[in-house]
């Protein structure tokens, strides 16, 4: 019985570092996006839905290192959630909420300004 006991500790602490290996790999060797990524969100429902994810993706970018800029696409929201969506982007950097056909045009400015990479 003790003999199980010991296996089973060392099962678990061997799945211990292996969770923490992989998670120094993804800290240090996966990329991150750089500052000209553009996260887009389609964002639809009430105004608790859509403040809830409003909040998480400016909580994201804040607190765990996602850069760029943030475009909320209205997706059917009602009037209620846009205000409550535009009050908390008010003062958020480079986060914006548009209608689904702004989408290209917003894509399409922000490629002329940073450039697509290719001559």
């Amino acid at each position: 019985m003790e003999m199980l006991l010991k296996v089973m500790i060392a099962a678990l602490a061997a799945c211990g570092l292996l969770m923490i290996l992989r998670a120094l790999f993804e800290a240090f060797l996966l990329p991150v996006s750089g500052d000209e990524a553009i996260h887009i969100y389609y964002i639809r429902g009430d105004s608790a839905e859509a403040e809830h994810t409003v909040r998480a993706c400016l909580h994201l970018r804040e607190h765990r290192g996602m850069r760029g800029t943030l475009l909320f696409a209205d997706d059917g929201l009602t009037p209620e959630a846009q205000t409550a969506a535009e009050l908390l982007l008010r003062g958020a950097p480079d986060a914006a909420l548009c209608s689904n056909a702004q989408i290209f045009d917003y894509i399409r400015r922000e490629n002329d300004v940073i450039g697509a990479g290719t001559a």
